[in-house]
């Protein structure tokens, strides 16, 4: 009965003891993601993959929805800035969901990565 008692109680001391690392590593793989500073191309890629890509295609060149494929746009980034503040034609606006200028200027650097 003593023996019984005392695997009970590793048992329940193993388990807690893991439950508690296991939480513990948890909650620092979060905070420490979380705290992981992204580069602003790195964010501009995340924005890209995130808003553009379902009618662009990763590459550009998809041109769903009547999308123009960006490997061989030639525009300046100014109205690459313009097109993805405002929009155009099926194209929708983005100045409300990316709502800094910096960003979309980043995303504009990043489309012009895409281009042959």
């Amino acid at each position: 009965m003593a023996i019984q008692k005392i695997r009970s109680w590793l048992v329940l001391t193993f388990l807690g003891t893991t439950f508690s690392i296991l939480s513990s590593c948890a909650s620092e793989t979060e905070k420490s993601e979380a705290e992981i500073p992204v580069s602003p191309k790195e964010e501009a890629k995340q924005l890209y993959t995130l808003h553009c890509a379902s009618c662009h295609g990763m590459d550009g060149k998809l041109g769903g929805s009547g999308s123009k494929d960006l490997s061989k746009s030639t525009l300046s980034e100014t109205a690459m800035i313009e097109i993805i503040t405002h929009g155009k034609n099926n194209m929708p606006a983005m100045k409300d969901i990316i709502n800094d200028s910096s960003k979309i200027k980043n995303l504009a650097d990043f489309i012009k990565t895409l281009r042959k």
